[in-house]
This record gives C-alpha cells, sequence and structure tokens, in this order.
C-alpha cells in the first residue's frame, strides 16, 4: 500500500502545489499599433523586476531589429539557434532559449518579424509559445503591428497598452483600437494601460488621467516621467551602448514604476477567456 509519513506528504503537497502553480503561466504583450512609445523597452525592464523577485520570466523578441538583445546585451551568433529555426524544424523551444545576466529572466529571439510567422507556421509557433514553461511570458512586438497583432495578442492571455505625450491624441485612437481587436475579436484581455514618457505632469493631472480610464474603460497602472537617462537606455548612434535601465539605475524613479507595474501583474488577474490558444487561432485565420 502506498503510505505517506507526516514528512513525506508535506513535501508531496509542497510539490503538487508548485506543479499545479505551473500552469499558470501569465502571458502577456505590451502593445499599441503604434511606434516609438517603449514597448521593448518596458517589456525588458518590467522583466528584469518581476525576475529578480524570483519569477522566471521568458522574453519573446519579435522585433527583427533586435531591441532586446540590444538591451539585455545578449550576443548571438549566426549559428545560435533562434525561433524561426525552432518552427520551421519542429526543434524544441528551449534551443532558443538564452538567458540574460539577470537570474530568471531569458530571451527568445525571433529571427524573423512576428507576423512572418504566418507563412511559416503559425500554429506551430502558438504550440511552442504556449508550452513554455515559466511564470511569466512576454511577446514583444513590432511597428507597424499588423498581422503580428492576430499572434501577439491571439496568443496572449492579457496585454497592456502604452500611451505616450508626444501624439497623444494619434496614442488613444491606437489604445481604442488595439483594445477593441484584442478585447473582442481576440479574446485577450486589457489589465490596465500605461502613460509613459510624460513631460507635463501638470497636464496629465489626477482628473485627467480618471477620464482617460472612463474613455478606455481600463484602469491606469502607472505614470512615468520623460527621463533622458532612460531614453538613453536605448542606445544609438552618438550615444553608448544599450543598457537595462532597471539594473543600472536600481534607485532611479524609472525603476520604481516598473516594480510598481511588475506588482500589478503579479495580482490575481481575471480567467482568461482561450482554453487552446492554438484551435482558437486556428479558426481566427483560417
Amino acid at each position: 500500500m502506498f503510505n505517506l509519513s507526516v514528512n513525506n506528504r508535506s513535501r508531496f503537497k509542497t510539490i503538487i502545489t508548485y506543479n499545479l502553480l505551473a500552469y499558470k503561466m501569465k502571458t502577456i504583450t505590451f502593445t499599441v499599433s503604434k511606434g516609438g512609445v517603449g514597448k521593448s523597452l518596458i517589456t525588458a525592464n518590467v522583466g528584469a523586476a518581476l525576475a529578480e523577485n524570483g519569477n522566471k520570466v521568458i522574453l519573446v523578441e519579435g522585433d527583427p531589429n533586435h531591441p532586446l538583445q540590444l538591451i539585455l546585451n545578449v550576443e548571438l551568433t549566426p549559428k545560435d539557434v533562434m525561433l524561426d529555426e525552432v518552427v520551421k524544424r519542429d526543434l524544441k523551444t528551449e534551443k532558443a532559449v538564452y538567458p540574460t545576466n539577470i537570474n530568471n529572466l531569458s530571451l527568445i529571439p525571433s529571427g524573423a518579424s512576428l507576423q512572418s510567422y504566418f507563412d511559416i507556421d503559425p500554429m506551430k509557433f502558438a504550440k511552442k509559445i504556449t508550452n513554455l514553461e515559466a511564470d511569466f511570458v512576454f511577446i514583444d512586438t513590432p511597428f507597424p503591428l499588423g498581422k503580428a497583432a492576430f499572434l501577439s495578442l491571439g496568443i496572449c492571455e492579457y496585454f497592456v497598452p502604452i500611451l505616450t505625450e508626444d501624439e497623444f491624441v494619434l496614442c488613444v485612437e491606437s489604445a481604442i483600437d488595439t483594445i477593441r481587436l484584442g478585447k473582442y475579436y481576440l479574446k485577450c484581455i486589457p489589465i490596465g494601460f500605461i502613460l509613459n514618457r510624460i513631460k507635463t505632469d501638470e497636464k496629465f493631472n489626477q482628473n485627467f488621467v480618471k477620464d482617460l480610464e472612463d474613455l478606455l474603460e481600463i484602469q491606469c497602472i502607472t505614470k512615468i516621467e520623460e527621463d533622458p537617462k532612460i531614453s538613453k537606455s536605448y542606445g544609438g548612434a552618438g550615444t553608448e551602448k544599450a543598457f537595462l535601465a532597471y539594473q543600472r539605475l536600481r534607485q532611479s524613479e524609472f525603476a520604481k514604476k516598473m516594480d510598481e507595474i511588475a506588482n500589478h501583474l503579479l495580482r490575481e488577474l481575471p480567467k482568461p477567456e482561450k482554453k487552446d490558444v492554438a484551435k482558437f487561432l486556428q479558426e481566427i485565420i483560417k
């Protein structure tokens, strides 16, 4: 007869609890159908904030310009396996998972733009992503969003629109369009929005933010003020190499905002609306 001692019962219960929690992976994308809002920057830094608090986080890079590789200082060679090769050759996804210098934070470089997977094999792409083992999986999206929206929002359970003060009206229009597509068509739940790179704090006061929450029908997670030091973390011509702001500027207000977003994602979120992502996608794109 199978018999467990008190200590073994406790250990067995711990193992069962851990395995049940393992199935509660949260798939999220920070997105809006507009470029230059800081999607990749926030993806990398929130991922780092979650990872430093003991969560296993995997970032999926869907931008052919490789912003996450630059920010996270992940240097790859042409011989390294990327996600497009994993999908084409039906390899184990782990072959394309690369560590970063942050414990618990890994990167999957795509090797192709997100929309390219429609030509490669969108169903297999979805299965490779949803079969990952992590607490959080973030899918970074390129601009223009276009067909990539159907994969990022179609695969992810949740999304967070990002708006900036620059071209604010266009940002709001893009957020509304993205929320309509995600929430009502792709069954991806918006769990709040982020105001990023705010220059005139007095304009974005409490009443203004409340009106915006009423318009978008989701809460504002946080408001991030413009900071030239953070802008430099992108790297680029005439500047130093890109860097992870959360790590290098740990005591900054920006890092505190990343912790704030991470804490929001750690809360109990609404129950996902998609039970079988691959099947759902197949019905959408057939």
